[in-house]
């Protein structure tokens, strides 16, 4: 017998007994949905924290008192750092040669008025010249915020989207004033639409220059800075710079640890990876274990079947069939049917993942390596799980198995 006609044997045993069928063929549907579906949200997510996280480019990097914290031992370690002030951004961006940019950020959030209308906490994001760059933002209307804005201290601002509507549903919001806190602002400019990011809403903002920010809305606090250099090539230097130029102002000595740190987009990504690299391990757990309960199933399955084709495997025997026959025979029909059910498992879990990437936030991106995947998966229980019963019914007696009734 050939494969063919093997694999046409095992199609019809599926479609002569659908609920069976169906019932033996569940665990492995489960098992590679969960798979095809996690893998999705994976690649998804990867490629959306790729576009939205770093979309100011590999070649920026932030200097700040905190840098990532992972434990209460690094809080209170950066507590005792010093504060990264205004005159260390103006070093920065005066003697870092590699850098094409320096942008000097802090935030708070507050409320916003305008008249009797009131949207609250708006984030409030203090920003030098070149922040559309360094946060990647357009300009909806008006205009950005500029370098003389800043160092004036003008009492400006570039309001998100959702602010301005709320605030201005039938009007035009440039010319207009608004309230910031205490403070007056005359608007300036609408940035343009972004959505969300990891469920932070990036219209809800509102963009005022630096030097004002720091006046009005700030005792003595910690800023960040973003340094973009030349090009790819020359991050290294520029960070270097960065480090020389800090410590020297920072009165640090040779063989100190340094008492700020350096975000990079690298450092982004790792940290990303850690967060989610045990989630991704347990539910692929979680999708192996229904891998393998239906892998026990159809290795239960096939026992049955050897028993009732107990006399067919002994007339093939008599006519000449050899061991390894039978033995391929029940390998290629438990490898189709764990297969029927990994092509199964892999439409329902594609359907899934765009669906919920449809209908919520979650991003999801099927590829062809999960696709794969799935196909791999599901033949391996198959061949892996109908081992032993095609074993058996290949050492069948013929003798015996002509006897069987």
């Amino acid at each position: 017998m050939n494969p063919r006609e093997s694999v046409g044997i095992a199609l019809t045993a599926i479609r002569a007994n659908k609920l069976r069928s169906f019932l033996t063929l569940l665990g492995t549907i489960i098992g590679v949905m969960s798979v095809i579906a996690v893998v999705s949200f994976v690649e998804g997510m990867n490629r959306y924290v790729t576009d939205k996280l770093l979309s100011a480019g590999a070649d920026v990097f932030y200097v700040d008192k905190w840098g990532i914290i992972m434990s209460q031992d690094a809080w209170e370690e950066a507590m005792k750092r010093p504060d990264i002030t205004p005159l260390d951004a103006e070093a920065l961006r005066r003697g870092v040669r590699h850098a094409s940019m320096v942008v000097a950020m802090a935030s708070a959030q507050q409320n916003v008025r305008f008249q009797s209308k009131i949207v609250r906490n708006v984030e409030i994001r203090g920003r030098g010249a070149g922040y559309e760059l360094i946060d990647d933002v357009g300009i909806g209307s008006g205009r950005h915020l500029a370098e003389i804005d800043d160092l004036r201290r003008q009492p400006v601002c570039v309001l998100g989207p959702e602010v301005a509507l709320e605030l201005f549903p039938n009007q035009e919001p440039i010319g207009r004033i608004v309230r910031i806190g205490a403070e007056s602002y005359q608007v300036i400019g609408v940035s343009a639409k972004k959505g969300s990011v990891l469920g932070q809403n990036m219209d809800r903002v509102a963009y005022i220059p630096v030097r004002t920010f720091l006046k009005y809305k700030s005792g003595r606090r910690s800023i960040d800075v973003a340094v973009k250099s030349i090009d790819q090539a020359s991050l290294p230097l520029a960070q270097q710079e960065v480090r020389s130029i800090l410590r020297g102002r920072h009165n640090q000595r040779p063989g100190e640890a340094d008492d700020f740190a350096i975000t990079t987009s690298d450092n982004v990504m790792d940290l990303y990876r850690n967060l989610t690299g045990g989630i991704f391990i347990v539910t692929i757990g979680v999708a192996s274990i229904a891998l393998l309960v239906g892998g026990i199933v159809i290795m239960n399955i096939m026992l049955v079947s050897v028993t009732e084709r107990t006399r067919e495997i002994g007339i093939r025997k008599a006519l000449g069939a050899r061991r390894r026959d039978i033995l391929v025979q029940f390998l290629v029909e438990s490898t189709t049917l764990s297969l029927s059910g990994g092509l199964i498992g892999i439409l329902l879990g594609t359907g899934l993942a765009l669906l919920v990437g449809m209908v919520s936030p979650l991003p999801a991106a099927v590829s062809f390596p999960a696709i794969l995947m799935g196909i791999v998966l599901s033949s391996a229980v198959g061949i892996f799980f109908g081992s032993y019963p095609a074993v058996r019914a290949a050492r069948l007696d013929p003798i015996e198995a002509l006897r069987y009734e």
